[in-house]
């Protein structure tokens, strides 16, 4: 009888749904960090407090906002903005893809609906779940996902919300950390990744290409080349890297 119960508990849906609420709780930290800035940079850059809510809602990615409000304060076409944010997420469907061998028993609209709410810190919590026991409830997985997104939409309202309470004066004194903040980021993701001279390479092909068409192109076409050059180079680069090595 003892069995039977733990075994029950263990496909408890609500009880998953607590796991997985709970599996998020480490990660919480980097969210509010992160989205206090990216809520603070969304009224720097002209939004309202109700705009950068609903933003963070319906993009939900913290690098794909902060090129958001980068693009539209330098006044980038709204089908460039589109276009830029498309290539900064696409790396979500390489996750998706990667965590479809651990959702095989679930239905299309559970699989759907995990895809939607992924991000690069839940998606390194559930990869570590399914590696150790091979599949990832849907009821685990939303308590992940469901407590990341709320928590990420209520940093990016608080962050937004104090910089709205700032004096105008002050405000536009700090217009210049919409540049540091993106500085902060790169060098962040640097110190962070184990292909450091890979990153390194990326990164400068991306500011000579800037360099060299700036004042040729549209700053919104330059941002789009410059992202996909360096990133398909990088990616050659790592692939043949890792032929040589075999």
């Amino acid at each position: 009888m003892l069995m039977k119960s733990n075994a029950m508990r263990k496909d408890d849906p609500t009880a998953l749904f607590r796991g997985g609420v709970a599996a998020c709780l480490p990660t919480i930290p980097g969210y509010w960090s992160i989205g206090f800035a990216a809520g603070a940079i969304g009224t720097l850059s002209g939004f309202t407090v109700w705009q950068t809510a609903f933003l963070a809602t319906a993009l939900y990615t913290g690098s794909a906002q902060f090129l958001f409000y980068s693009l539209w304060s330098a006044g980038a076409e709204m089908a460039s903005v589109v276009l830029s944010v498309f290539l900064v997420n696409l790396r979500y469907l390489l996750m998706s893809s990667a965590m479809s061998v651990f959702f095989r028993e679930q239905t299309t609209l559970q699989k759907i609906v995990s895809g939607l709410l992924l991000t690069d810190e839940t998606f390194g919590v559930a990869v570590q779940r399914g590696g150790h026991q091979g599949t990832v409830p849907f009821a685990w997985m939303f308590g992940l996902n469901l407590a990341a997104w709320l928590n990420w939409i209520l940093a990016c309202v608080v962050g937004g919300s104090l910089a709205s309470a700032l004096p105008p004066a002050l405000m536009e004194g700090l217009s210049f950390s919409l540049v540091s903040m993106f500085i902060g980021l790169v060098l962040m993701m640097w110190f962070a990744s184990r292909q450091k001279k890979l990153e390194t390479f990326s990164v400068a092909i991306a500011v000579l290409v800037t360099f060299f068409a700036a004042g040729h192109m549209a700053l919104s076409v330059i941002v789009i080349v410059a992202a996909s050059l360096s990133a398909t180079l990088a990616t050659a680069l790592l692939r043949a890297t890792q032929k040589g090595a075999k």
